[in-house]
């Protein structure tokens, strides 16, 4: 999984929500494969082996200086988050995420959550 903003997907980012950068090296990339996750990784023999990892991940982006702009590139970039743990969540939460927020916002959230951003700035 790459921690650069997904550059090498084809799938391309919203541009109003770009990756969030750190003047310092994050946990996640210096040790990416901590954050891999896929939906499926918690069940049968693993199962512990995946919660401990799944804590470990978390434990790691609760002292992120970026965690809350992962969240929010993480959320409004489905398709390239669909494995992995971003911001202390995992896929199934980040769905989990995107319905309330569609459910608070409407269906067009994310227009929403840009045009929020748009007007902080002003």
């Amino acid at each position: 999984m790459s921690r650069t903003g997904a550059a090498d997907s084809p799938m391309k980012p919203d541009s109003r929500f770009p990756f969030p950068h750190s003047p310092t090296p994050t946990r996640c990339q210096t040790n990416p494969t901590l954050f891999d996750f896929a939906r499926g990784d918690r069940t049968g023999p693993t199962r512990a082996a995946a919660e401990k990892q799944m804590e470990r991940a978390r434990q790691a982006c609760s002292g992120c200086p970026i965690v809350k702009d992962c969240l929010r590139w993480a959320l409004v970039s489905k398709p390239l988050t669909k494995v992995g743990i971003y911001a202390a969540t995992t896929p199934g939460q980040r769905t989990e995420l995107r319905k309330r927020m569609a459910e608070r916002l409407g269906r067009d959230w994310i227009d929403a959550v840009a045009a929020q951003d748009q007007a902080r700035l002003v």
